[in-house]
């Protein structure tokens, strides 16, 4: 039994089936809804996030009325907290989201206590923001190009600087510095199209062919069961470049950072001191990678449109699905496969070409 619940019944009615319990009260009938339907049920991230949503909407009617009798609930009051979002700023899409947490509740109060709802369902009617059109964050041809060409001298951006390392060898690289790993993971993700998340879970047995010498020489190299979102699992595989990039980690780089325990793909250096004990690394870290490379990109660039920056795994992702869209001409089926995303506007997101791209298609007609 919920707090709420505990501090607003009697004695009696606590030592009796509390959902029996009706109360005129949007608070009580969200902790029924949440107790009955979303805890246990759905993950803790989305129980997190519904509780908030509606939460939000108590608040906003008891800050108007002074109290939350959800009998006095219209579908005034819903379209006049749509209207406050979009006031706030919120993204249309935020707020749709919102609404869909507050309809899926209400909709189940109705089903669960006819006539508590005096005036009916209040979202009833209540249409969604129209969601304006997602930008694509591909990059370019010669973008890749340029990109690639940093990642390829990696080394010499992390080599130790100033008078006190002057006198000796100029070539030796931080300690702390993976240059070869870090290009891996470039070369991974801009052929893979991997989430941050999906790629510092891989482990070094889900690459198939995993040792340096059969990596140089296979053509179908991939990574199985990547895990993503919803529990879903796919295989993606690792073109010319990513396979090269990840021999030369895997031989010379890799084998100083591991431990018994060490099964990730990617590790983070061994002497650093806020290291997790299996050595894998953050999806923090990764952005924390990417950002200095894109850094390191741009100050070579005199053109401003060919800057980067920030550079982030998602940007990489979007490029790789435009690639692979323009290969397979935009196989609905195959970049679901390869993405593991099966919202329809998010794929069409990823395979529109960028603003730049698209008027360079005009320019040839």
């Amino acid at each position: 039994m919920s707090d709420y619940l505990k501090q607003n019944t009697s004695q009696k009615e606590k030592n009796e089936f509390w959902p029996q319990i009706v109360r005129d009260s949007i608070e009580f009938w969200m902790e029924y809804y949440l107790q009955m339907t979303i805890i246990g049920v759905r993950s803790e991230g989305i129980e997190k996030k519904i509780r908030m949503h509606l939460g939000r909407f108590n608040n906003y009617f008891v800050n108007i009325y002074g109290h939350d009798r959800i009998s006095a609930c219209v579908k005034r009051d819903v379209l006049e907290w749509q209207i406050s979002m979009k006031e706030s700023d919120l993204a249309h899409s935020t707020i749709n989201n919102h609404l869909a947490h507050l309809s899926g509740f209400f909709s189940w109060v109705e089903t669960k206590s006819p006539g508590t709802l005096a005036a009916g369902n209040p979202c009833k009617g209540v249409s969604e923001l129209g969601l304006p059109p997602l930008e694509p964050r591909a990059l370019s041809e010669e973008q890749i190009r340029s990109l690639k060409n940093v990642c390829d001298r990696l080394d010499r951006f992390h080599q130790l600087k100033g008078r006190r390392h002057a006198k000796f060898d100029t070539s030796k690289v931080h300690n702390l510095r993976r240059p070869l790993r870090d290009r891996a993971i470039v070369f991974t993700l801009l052929c893979t199209g991997l989430r941050r998340e999906e790629l510092v879970k891989v482990n070094l047995s889900q690459v198939s062919p995993c040792t340096p010498d059969e990596l140089r020489n296979s053509r179908k190299a991939k990574i199985d069961r990547v895990q993503g979102k919803g529990k879903t699992e796919r295989v993606v595989f690792l073109s010319n470049d990513a396979r090269m990039a990840l021999a030369d980690y895997i031989e010379k780089e890799r084998i100083h950072d591991t431990l018994e325990d060490s099964t990730k793909l990617f590790l983070s250096a061994k002497d650093i001191p806020v290291r997790k004990a299996d050595g894998s690394m953050s999806p923090r870290s990764i952005n924390d990678i990417l950002k200095q490379i894109g850094q390191w990109h741009d100050s070579e660039m005199k053109d401003p449109s060919r800057r980067i920056s920030p550079l982030c795994p998602h940007a990489l992702r979007h490029t790789f699905a435009f690639q692979l869209s323009k290969i397979t001409g935009a196989d609905a089926y195959e970049l679901e496969r390869r993405l593991g995303h099966r919202s329809q506007r998010y794929i069409q997101r990823y395979t529109n070409p960028p603003e730049d791209i698209a008027a360079g298609y005009v320019e040839e007609l």
